[in-house]
């Protein structure tokens, strides 16, 4: 019994969502056409909206860069011009010459160290056996220093190929405290790090 209520129940709930579906043929699958349609245009609108806007953001994006770019440069070519301010300044004096100048303590202490000078100069030095009396030659900073007999901080940072300037020695003992116990004690061949800003 309970199940020819149900099945009648469902019948007459059923009978007119069929009878609805049976009217809604084509006119109404038209008309649903016709709003699909209209919301694919819409779709495809939006789509083509975004691409032009993906495009003009592609091309931003290349611009930045390209920007990025030329002010990477720009960082890099500052970075190399303070660099070569930080760097000591000799002037040459009558009967110098490049390897002598880099043997000198206040410079190298080595000879061999001509070619530095050399490569600082290049634009001022075409020959590198020919160097004049008043000219003035950039000194390349060491990054690293050993420490040589007589050595001590004041007159390491006072070195042209240091900092050219006494008063920077704690620069030198701060960037070297795990071998520096004693500021007014350093010993031959010791090794330092020469920081640089």
């Amino acid at each position: 019994m309970k199940k020819m209520i149900s099945i009648a129940l469902l019948l007459c709930f059923a009978a007119p969502v069929l009878s609805f579906a049976h009217k809604m043929t084509e006119k109404d699958a038209q008309a649903e056409l016709l709003r699909i349609n209209a919301e694919l245009e819409q779709v495809n609108a939006s789509i083509a909206a975004l691409e032009e806007e993906v495009a003009q953001m592609r091309t931003s994006v290349s611009k930045a860069e390209g920007v990025y770019t030329g002010l990477t440069q720009k960082v890099e070519a500052m970075r190399e011009t303070w660099k070569r301010c930080q760097w000591g300044r000799y002037t040459v004096i009558e009967g110098d010459w490049l390897s002598k100048i880099a043997s000198m303590r206040s410079v190298y202490r080595d000879g061999s160290k001509w070619p530095w000078i050399y490569e600082a100069n290049k634009e001022k030095i075409k020959d590198p056996n020919l160097i004049f009396p008043g000219w003035v030659l950039l000194i390349p900073t060491l990054d690293q220093y050993t420490v040589g007999p007589g050595d001590y901080l004041s007159l390491i940072a006072s070195y042209l190929s240091i900092y050219s300037d006494a008063k920077r020695w704690p620069e030198i003992y701060e960037a070297n405290k795990d071998k520096i116990k004693d500021p007014d004690l350093i010993y031959p061949k010791q090794e330092f790090v020469i920081p640089r800003d």
